[in-house]
């Protein structure tokens, strides 16, 4: 009898195990998708907002965001990520590495928008075309609302296909302070196909190849509505995205009249080192926002 309540102690017990489990699992799901603010590594506090599309109602746009101390106005950046393949966490992403608290340290409103399909925004992704850019601009109309937003001094950094987005929305928001685009693709008619296969697959599947997608998400063929000024970044050695289409798209809004920096990193790929980045981002920022 005793072996058997002990068989009996033991199945009681991993039944409750495992009950318990997928009560965590559950609730850290319940918690990831709902308004509220978080932490940081650092300690910094991150709001989470879950805003309305303004094409779907319905369809919620996820915006993280932190601030300094103080009632400002503060100057704002926000953040557009690239793909995520493995793991789709969107604008969560520069919440993890501490990108929004240490902008936000230095005297900025930082914040990362999740592009639909990425993070908790509703999907299904685009490939950067106006259902993304229009989320964008969802985000920016929020952070120029806030008190402690200076609305004239907002910012873009969008990163691979972040900066596809960011420079499409330049197009269409010619009140930005500036735009910061790092190995981005400005004209997908010289792009595509590319030598990756599942590049390939995610714009034909999201986006098609017809010729108006293609000019939707082409930034080179509407250097005519942008007003702001631009920092290009890209690696010399990007096998994802060659350099040309950055050198390209630099000549193109020389020849507008648009104020454009240009930095090559000669040794990078597709991930230029942050911290190399940073050495141009920082002193551009404080140009232009001067």
């Amino acid at each position: 009898m005793k072996g058997l309540e002990f068989v009996t102690s033991i199945r009681k017990f991993r039944i409750s195990a495992i009950l318990i489990f997928l009560l965590l699992i559950g609730t850290a799901a319940y918690a990831g998708s709902e308004k509220g603010p978080i932490t940081d590594q650092q300690g910094w506090v991150i709001n989470r907002e879950f805003l309305s599309h303004s094409k779907e109602s319905n369809k919620k746009v996820e915006l993280f965001w932190s601030k300094p101390t103080g009632d400002g106005p503060y100057p704002a950046i926000l953040f557009i990520h690239g793909h995520q393949e493995q793991v789709r966490d969107g604008g969560e992403t520069y919440v993890k590495v501490g990108r929004l608290g240490s902008m936000a340290s230095r005297g900025y409103v930082a914040a990362a928008v999740s592009q639909p399909g990425y993070g908790n925004s509703d999907g299904p992704p685009d490939f950067c075309g106006p259902y993304t850019q229009d989320a964008v601009l969802v985000a920016i109309d929020f952070l120029r609302n806030k008190p402690f937003v200076n609305p004239n001094k907002v910012v873009l950094f969008g990163y691979s296909r972040g900066a596809i987005v960011a420079s499409m929305v330049a197009t269409k928001d010619q009140n930005l302070a500036a735009v910061i685009l790092g190995a981005g693709a400005y004209d997908l008619f010289k792009w595509y196909p590319t030598d990756l296969r599942g590049i390939n697959t995610n714009i034909e599947t999201e986006a098609g190849t017809s010729s108006k997608a293609f000019r939707d998400r082409s930034a080179i063929y509407h250097v005519d509505k942008i007003k702001t000024p631009i920092l290009l970044l890209h690696g010399a050695q990007d096998e994802r995205i060659p350099v040309k289409q950055a050198k390209s798209f630099a000549e193109k809004l020389k020849a507008q009249g648009i104020s454009v920096k240009m930095v090559i990193f000669p040794r990078a790929g597709h991930g230029i080192p942050v911290d190399e980045q940073y050495r141009e981002i920082y002193p551009f920022l404080e140009a232009v926002l001067r």
